[in-house]
């Protein structure tokens, strides 16, 4: 049977595509470098957590590992009253939003900025990371130190038995792409913190995680400069480029 040069490139493409891909790993676009990641971003605080109201709520106590800790606090804030609270929500919601066009599925451990609302906890948020199966979780927060110190540092897990052997490794090679991506993007270097890590053992949040998690403290709210950055839409939009460019870093490595 005679067939023509049309219906035998169509048998062809048929038959390669049943029998399917060479390789099952599909590389991501450039322009959706994280296509298919799921990303837990945690925005540190609540605004509501300074609330009376949520007193008892706030009184709660978790062993983490190492030492009993509470459930949440109220963060800092600039010499002017900016709440590290509202700061943290606004970069975590610009990062949310170049994270999913960078391909990115994106969830948050809060849903709102209010003084009506408190938490969750900080146990609770990691415990949020577990259930999704989050590839990575990134806790968003600003620093009150003295008013010399600047710039950005990032905490990771460091071995506590019984809780962090799973993430101590990934959270460390997640903390090393977080300032290397960083850094390269422009964003301003501890001036306090050595080599702008910091190993903890204490910190709720990163004990209860199963999946590689940081801290990322991105200034300090008690320097001028920085307080001025953090205080501007300008400034939350280039935070979260940073945070952004710390992440595609961590993904282009695996």
């Amino acid at each position: 049977m005679k067939r023509t040069w049309g219906a035998i490139v169509a048998v062809g493409i048929a038959l390669a595509v049943a029998a399917g891909p060479a390789s099952a790993v599909v590389p991501a676009a450039p322009d959706r470098p994280l296509e298919g990641r799921l990303i837990l971003l945690d925005p540190g605080h609540q605004l509501g957590n300074s609330n009376p109201r949520f007193a008892k709520q706030m009184a709660q106590t978790k062993f983490n590992g190492t030492i009993v800790k509470g459930c949440n606090t109220t963060g800092t804030a600039t010499n002017a009253g900016f709440p590290e609270a509202t700061f943290n929500w606004r970069v975590a919601t610009r990062l949310k939003r170049l994270l999913e066009n960078a391909g990115a599925r994106v969830q948050m451990t809060r849903s709102t900025n209010s003084y009506d609302a408190w938490g969750p906890c900080v146990w609770n948020r990691a415990k949020q990371a577990n259930r999704i199966g989050a590839d990575v979780m990134i806790n968003i927060h600003a620093d009150g130190a003295p008013a010399r110190d600047k710039g950005f540092f990032v905490m990771a897990p460091g071995l506590v038995k019984g809780w962090t052997e799973d993430v101590v490794k990934p959270g460390r090679r997640l903390a090393n792409a977080m300032i290397a991506g960083m850094t390269a993007a422009g964003a301003t270097p501890s001036n306090y913190v050595s080599g702008q890590l910091m190993i903890s053992r204490d910190t709720t949040g990163l004990n209860f995680s199963n999946v590689p998690s940081v801290t990322v403290e991105l200034g300090n709210m008690r320097n001028a400069v920085e307080a001025r950055r953090m205080s501007s839409a300008s400034g939350q939009r280039q935070y979260a480029r940073w945070l952004l460019a710390g992440i595609e870093r961590y993904f282009a490595k695996r």
